[in-house]
């Protein structure tokens, strides 16, 4: 097993020596979506034990919609929910990636 990974481990995770394939590309959005996440879950934690209404009421709703619907309708709602707004049709890169 060793040996067949110390042959094939550069096509693993390249193609050609720049493209990156499944398994690099999977792997760096994890690092990048922890990593993020982590920034964004100190801050947020923190406004929403806040004393503040208006400061609390944000992270509390963003927190009671992420969390109350299935991951499946949100992904349905990102991909064709935002492709049928005109501005972003009408932006050539985001027409691409829907």
């Amino acid at each position: 097993m060793i040996e067949l990974l110390q042959e094939y481990w550069r096509p693993f995770l390249f193609q050609d020596g720049s493209q990156i394939t499944g398994l690099a590309m999977t792997l760096w959005l994890l690092s990048a979506s922890i990593f993020f996440g982590f920034l964004m879950s100190i801050p947020l934690s923190i406004a929403r034990v806040s004393t503040n209404v208006w400061v609390r009421w944000p992270v509390q709703f963003y927190t009671y919609l992420f969390r109350g619907t299935p991951l499946y309708i949100q992904l349905l709602i990102c991909y064709t929910g935002i492709y049928s707004l005109a501005a972003v049709r009408a932006q050539p890169v985001l027409d691409a990636f829907f």
